[in-house]
């Protein structure tokens, strides 16, 4: 059996669990929407190379298929999708990227809930910033709950070649309500990033978490702390990570909130060459600002911790994001988002980075229909590097025009 017809089976593995168990429930509300995307760009450096740069126009179509399925008791996401990338010149970069989410939300009883999440993304490494139908949902997280999975803050790792890459993703919450006023969370994820390309390594991430909240008489406001445990390998280092954090949940109004969770973390890195092993304390941080409003939502976040880099090393990382969708008028949407990346190798610095990295794109939205849209935008990207003599920084433009369709029904 090749390759492509095994990832064709797990597609299907996948939606087919999601019909299976909405079949279960006598209640059953499943909400099918097959989508099909078409989109050109044209990208001056399609490799994102310092020099000897090359452009082109790229083609894209991605079919994919979302089951919805709801109940009293449980909420059931599933998508999957294949985006077939066609170069007009550089026809040796022609590919498919695959993309499969799962994601689920279920009540066992009046105090206790699970939330999950299974992915699979393979795509090629510095090309995944177009945003379209194949993102997840923003969702906004209740007040009275610690925050689940963020697919979108899954760590991309910081890559310096193009090259093939696959990650895979489970995740498993459990929040548990104590007293009215207090819960307790327990949280598990892992994350395998493989590689194609031998200049980069591959690596496995675990990632434990255990948050008490507690609500304020106020009920704007929860506070809590958090223990955490990180365990990281790869062919270059196994790293263990232990974190204490204070966190602090507040809703100023109904449309504005803010999370912030501010702690510090011990870290052990036992290096698989002639290097010393090393330890180092630093501090983690992960704020996000939040506003939700009838015509418009703005996320804001900081996010300070540590990285495995496709080199395999662990690197430190502090990120600044920030995404905004406004609307213009009752068809019209403008869009903003972008990351600013800054990252240190050296684990005791804090402010000298050796590099940074800025990613933004703005775009216009236009509704044909309720399911039915185009979309035209634009993405500027540069990357410095200090540790490099010469050609520090690479920069690259992007515009792209893209049609996105859903044609939702029910089962």
């Amino acid at each position: 059996m090749n390759k492509n017809k095994k990832r064709f089976i797990s597609f299907a593995l996948i939606l087919t669990f999601s019909f299976v168990l909405a079949s279960f429930s006598a209640a059953q509300d499943l909400t099918y929407i097959p989508k099909l995307n078409f989109s050109g760009e044209y990208n001056d450096n399609i490799l994102y190379t310092r020099d000897d740069k090359i452009d082109d126009f790229i083609f894209n179509i991605t079919p994919g298929l979302e089951l919805r399925y709801a109940s009293e008791l449980m909420d059931l996401r599933s998508f999957a999708a294949i985006r077939f990338r066609q170069y007009l010149s550089e026809s040796d970069f022609d590919r498919e990227d695959y993309i499969v989410n799962l994601q689920g939300r279920y009540r066992m009883t009046e105090r206790l809930r699970l939330s999950t999440r299974l992915s699979y993304v393979e795509d090629y490494t510095l090309e995944t910033r177009i945003i379209d139908f194949t993102d997840p949902p923003i969702e906004d997280v209740p007040i009275d709950e610690a925050p689940v999975d963020e697919v979108e803050m899954i760590e991309r790792g910081i890559e310096r070649f193009l090259s093939e890459r696959k990650q895979y993703n489970a995740f498993l919450s459990m929040n548990h309500r104590l007293t009215p006023l207090s819960n307790l969370n327990i949280s598990y994820r892992y994350l395998k990033t493989d590689y194609d390309l031998e200049q980069n390594t591959d690596y496995d991430s675990h990632n434990v978490n255990l948050a008490y909240m507690r609500r304020l008489s106020g009920q704007k406001d929860q506070i809590g702390t958090r223990l955490g445990y990180r365990q990281r390998t790869s062919d270059v280092s196994d790293t263990d990570s232990y974190e204490i954090g204070l966190i602090w949940n507040h809703i100023f109004t109904e449309t504005v909130s803010i999370y912030s969770d501010l702690g510090f973390r011990y870290t052990e890195q036992t290096f698989k060459d002639t290097r010393s092993d090393r330890d180092n304390w630093n501090a983690t941080a992960n704020i996000r600002l939040r506003k939700r409003g009838e015509t418009g939502v703005v996320d804001v976040g900081l996010r300070q911790n540590i990285q495995t880099a496709s080199t395999g090393e662990t690197v430190n990382v502090s990120r600044l994001y920030w995404f905004a969708r406004q609307a213009l008028t009752e068809r019209v949407q403008f869009e903003l988002s972008g990351d600013f990346y800054i990252t240190r190798e050296d684990a005791d610095s804090f402010f000298d980075s050796d590099s940074a990295s800025f990613d933004i794109v703005p775009g216009l939205r236009y509704l044909l229909t309720e399911n039915h849209s185009v979309r035209l935008a634009y993405n500027y990207t540069i990357d410095y590097d200090r540790t490099l003599d010469t050609d520090r920084d690479k920069q690259r433009n992007r515009v792209w025009i893209m049609f996105d369709f859903g044609f939702p029904g029910k089962l």
